[in-house]
């Protein structure tokens, strides 16, 4: 191996390591917020992840930026699951009912987001954590289809987002009827003018699944979690 070949191999070991150990603090950062949640402080994470406090802050300045980090790693790996899944759909009102029913079930499936989403002060949680995004997006093209009302795209979008927030926690802080999420759809929909009879069907057409890989924060958690920290 020659000097330059060397160095490459030298700089890819180091990137490596960089972001193992990354990785790791976010799979402890995400595991002790969900525990004790935003007012848990850095020497909790790092205690858990078991390095230096130097080592911290290679990575991050503060408890807030870290935080931030979490909820955004978490926020595009359901993104990149679910919104393939619901742009199968042609109709927004259907990607709408879609996203949100897999959204919700997604804070049953993972419980440790559904736990951190409950310790994030309300209503101060990060809205794109649930997928305002894909909301915003198929609001203002069913506004424009004149599939919904006369709210308007931007009212809309804010209604929609309030409702998953809400759902969101709800479904995280104590177990709910099992229609909860189809119920949460159809109210969504009736709110952007929907015909109740529509909408009930929308909220009730066969789930499709999706899946997260097995490199993503919550599922690495989820094994985490389960074995105990390592």
């Amino acid at each position: 191996m020659n000097i330059e070949d060397n160095q490459n191999h030298r700089t890819r070991v180091a990137a490596k390591r960089r972001e193992k150990t990354r990785a790791r603090l976010l799979e402890s950062a995400l595991l002790v917020f969900a525990q004790k949640g935003p007012q848990a402080v850095i020497d909790d994470v790092i205690a858990h992840a078991g390095m230096a406090r130097g080592s911290f802050y290679n990575y991050f300045r503060t408890n807030e930026e870290l935080l931030a980090a979490v909820a955004s790693e978490i926020n595009d790996e359901l993104l990149r699951a679910i919104d393939p899944v619901v742009q199968q759909c042609e109709d927004p009102a259907e990607r709408i009912a879609c996203g949100t029913r897999l959204l919700l079930h997604a804070v049953r499936r993972f419980p440790l987001y559904g736990t951190f989403m409950a310790r994030l002060p309300y209503p101060a949680a990060n809205h794109s954590l649930l997928g305002a995004r894909f909301l915003a997006r198929d609001v203002e093209q069913g506004v424009a289809q004149r599939r919904f009302g006369d709210a308007g795209q931007k009212i809309g979008s804010d209604m929609l987002a309030g409702v998953v927030l809400s759902a969101a926690y709800s479904t995280a802080q104590a177990p709910l009827d099992p229609d909860y999420p189809d119920a949460s759809a159809r109210a969504m929909l009736r709110v952007l003018g929907v015909e109740t009879e529509e909408a009930a069907r929308l909220a009730s057409l066969p789930l499709p699944g999706f899946e997260l890989p097995p490199d993503s924060l919550l599922r690495r958690t989820q094994l985490f979690d389960a074995a105990g920290p390592a």
